[in-house]
């Protein structure tokens, strides 16, 4: 009974520790793709968005993700020429738009009709 006891609890553990070391390794790997445009760190920016800023978001997410990067690209631009953002806002916008141009550079987008 002890010895199934301890042998399920090395098992438990071994689990553990390989579910924790997968992780961040998937977290790597899509950090490094060309051409993905990573939104997470500008939407953690903007918790409470005001109508207008919210309006922005929206469209800058729908465009990265259906890859129509030159629409996306405007509005980043009208996004970040908005007088009332904080400096940590601004430098989270300006991160997208350098992920962004990186895209186009890597000819991973669509153009707009």
């Amino acid at each position: 009974m002890k010895t199934t006891k301890y042998l399920l609890m090395i098992l438990a553990v071994g689990v553990f520790a390989l579910v924790g070391c997968s992780k961040s390794d998937k977290q790597d790997k899509t950090a490094r793709v060309p051409g993905r445009v990573d939104l997470s760190q500008m939407q953690e920016q903007f918790p409470s968005p005001t109508p207008e800023i919210a309006a922005c978001l929206d469209k800058i997410r729908f465009n990265c993700r259906y890859r129509t990067f030159d629409a996306a690209q405007a509005e980043l631009d009208k996004l970040v020429a908005m007088p009332n953002l904080t400096e940590p806002q601004k430098k989270a916008v300006n991160e997208v738009i350098e992920q962004v141009k990186a895209a186009v550079a890597a000819g991973t987008g669509r153009q707009t009709q």
